[in-house]
């Protein structure tokens, strides 16, 4: 029995554009389907794709094997994806099929800007993108609760390494304004941190926080030649541990970050502003995983 028309209703209301895996995607709208159905199985699911009665969707969502270009064109013409939708699917199982790192920066881009257009009529939204996109807007709110802080553009601009253009400094200051995280003195007219936070709706996170740390990913690699030794901290290890082990390793880290702002928080006189990326990747594939 086909659940076509209750397919594309489903897919209409679960934006594919709220993700960055296509996997995810699928599962969001099995579990869609499932919960109107009461009964419906992945069989079902790779039936209704147009897949046959075989379990390839279900692989296929526990990344067992890729989705390719074809398939995709095939389960976007069954959910009926139109426009920016449909351009954002496919850019996405392109993105995470292919193994050129040129490539997909490009197509990480593009998704970015069908996620900007997207969010246009949101104001909120899309300054919470803007935000996460351009790794110098977090510095400049950091900087901020310096005590040497200057919001004059030109000399902004200056402070920040790598240095941006006056008009970019001029712009995050806007935007933070608009984000609630600096706002005017009412006594000098210069404007103060707020203390307030920045947190993303489910809409925009997955994409805005992997640009983010990309950006800040290549500004620590950028760092290896630009900054002097002493003026920063690079190191690496590699480990061989039990994988029952890494919510372990990964607590720690996560200690380690919060004593990190802790000590921030109870620092008087901050000068300078510093970026810490920690990371934790796997270098070989875990062979007793089910996915």
């Amino acid at each position: 029995m086909s659940h076509s028309k209750l397919i594309v209703a489903i897919a209409s209301r679960v934006s594919v554009s709220r993700f960055l895996d296509y996997r995810e995607y699928l599962q969001a709208v099995y579990e869609a389907i499932k919960q109107e159905l009461g009964k419906y199985s992945y069989l079902n699911y790779s039936d209704d794709l147009g897949f046959s009665r075989t379990n390839v969707l279900h692989l296929i969502i526990k990344g067992r094997r890729p989705l390719t270009s074809k398939a995709a064109i095939r389960i976007a013409d069954v959910l009926q994806l139109q426009g920016k939708e449909r351009k954002y699917f496919e850019d996405l199982v392109a993105y995470h099929n292919s193994r050129d790192s040129m490539k997909r920066e490009l197509l990480f881009q593009e998704l970015v800007e069908l996620k900007t257009k997207e969010v246009k009529a949101e104001d909120n939204l899309l300054a919470q993108l803007e935000f996460f996109t351009e790794w110098f807007h977090s510095a400049i709110y950091e900087l901020s609760f310096t005590s040497t802080f200057s919001d004059d553009p030109k000399a902004l601009a200056a402070t920040l390494t790598p240095r941006i253009r006056p008009e970019q400094a001029r712009k995050s200051l806007e935007l933070l304004e608009r984000l609630g995280l600096l706002s005017r003195d009412a006594d000098s007219g210069q404007y103060k941190p707020t203390h307030s936070r920045i947190s993303t709706g489910d809409e925009i996170a997955s994409l805005a926080i992997t640009r983010y740390h990309q950006k800040m990913i290549e500004l620590g690699k950028e760092s290896l030649t630009a900054i002097h030794a002493q003026a920063r901290d690079i190191s690496s290890v590699s480990i061989a541990i039990p994988s029952s082990l890494l919510p372990e390793v990964k607590k720690e880290i996560s200690l380690f970050r919060k004593k990190l702002l802790n000590m921030a928080e109870q620092a008087r006189n901050a000068d300078v502003v510093y970026q810490t990326n920690i990371q934790l990747f796997p270098l070989s594939r875990d062979k007793g995983a089910k996915s």
